[in-house]
């Protein structure tokens, strides 16, 4: 069942130091959170879990534990997908054309009907944590061979898995707040309507390396379940995995 975008009270904005990351009256400022070293035993009063968003669709938590002991809250929390004309969306199409260079422009965005979809996420050690390891990574769903991405934050694209970074696999390796926005051609009918692409695919977390996943869990909220979330879907809550959606993907390329 397709639902006409909810007037949002967020804005859309990327900034400086964590770009993706929305932003609603009162809420902390993520930039705060960049110049945090990774060995760090309790977090610091700005990292915090992102507050609930209007526009949000899917949660998704689990506890990254590394080789030797560290761990990290991570939480991720989807948002309604947005055309590419969308006023809101404008910053997260500019971040995918950059990351794609020559290969994306307005104008393909524009020509095959795009839709964004947002993903914020915020790793946080619990307190006494030991110090994480910087060589130890956390990936991510859906993965860059189905779908086009751009990570901003603590969110980073791993080169050696494609040669532009929109679709390489990301990944983080140290604590604070970051985001992706998933690109995907031809999901937007008009402003307010989309074919909810984004329930095709899967979304959560991947250990990489030494990491090790547990206690995870999952959220639909009642407006992701309008927009097409929920219908077919199967859960991955293990040790190498914790993520949600169908059990096959379909490949935008």
């Amino acid at each position: 069942m397709r639902a006409r975008i909810r007037t949002l009270t967020t804005c859309l904005t990327f900034a400086a130091a964590v770009s993706l990351v929305g932003c609603t009256p009162g809420s902390p400022d993520p930039a705060a959170t960049e110049t945090s070293p990774i060995a760090q035993p309790e977090p610091s009063p700005s990292l915090t879990p992102n507050p609930p968003e209007p526009d949000s669709i899917l949660w998704i938590r689990a506890l990254a534990t590394a080789p030797n002991g560290a761990e990290l809250e991570l939480e991720a929390m989807v948002h309604r997908s947005l055309s590419y004309e969308y006023p809101g969306s404008q910053t997260m199409n500019q971040i995918l054309i950059d990351d794609c260079g020559a290969t994306l422009t307005n104008a393909i965005l524009y020509a095959n009907r795009w839709s964004i979809t947002r993903l914020n996420v915020t790793a946080i050690p619990p307190s006494g944590s030991a110090e994480w390891p910087a060589d130890e990574r956390v990936g991510f769903r859906p993965s860059a061979d189905v779908v086009y991405a751009a990570g901003r934050g603590i969110v980073q694209p791993d080169p050696a898995t494609g040669d532009l970074a929109c679709v390489q696999d990301k990944f983080l390796a140290e604590l604070g707040r970051g985001a992706i926005a998933v690109g995907i051609p031809g999901d937007t009918i008009d402003l307010d309507h989309f074919g909810n692409a984004w329930a095709q695919h899967t979304w959560g977390f991947t250990a990489l390396d030494g990491v090790v996943l547990s206690d995870c869990s999952f959220e639909l909220t009642e407006l992701g379940r309008e927009v097409g979330g929920g219908d077919g879907w199967t859960e991955v809550a293990g040790p190498a995995g914790c993520f949600i959606g169908p059990a096959a993907e379909p490949s935008v390329f």
